[in-house]
């Protein structure tokens, strides 16, 4: 079984705001830090392969690769806006303003 408080405890989050710019609305960014066993390679895998996605996320579908489209299944989806493996993923998710950016470092 897994230890759902001791994953949580894992992740270092830090949340900042920023006051609307002159016509945008308002800014908000969550950085998350999180550190894997494993080898960076499978941590990229893990996050890019839909075999993988699925066992611990949920279903994707799509044209899985930059300037390709995603969908989770019964959720969000987004564009793959891009993807140098094993280092960077950047995506929308569910909306042209809301971001996602995974970086990786052995």
């Amino acid at each position: 079984m897994i230890d759902v408080v001791s994953q949580l405890n894992a992740i270092h989050r830090q949340v900042e705001q920023q006051p609307p710019a002159d016509d945008a609305g308002e800014r908000v960014s969550v950085l998350m830090r999180r550190s894997y066993d494993a080898p960076i390679g499978d941590v990229w895998d893990a996050l890019t392969q839909p075999d993988r996605i699925k066992r611990w996320f949920m279903p994707i579908s799509g044209q899985l690769r930059a300037g390709g489209s995603f969908q989770l299944e019964g959720n969000a989806g987004g564009e793959i806006l891009t993807c140098e493996p094993p280092r960077l993923l950047k995506v929308t998710f569910g909306g042209p303003t809301s971001f996602v950016e995974v970086r990786l470092t052995a």
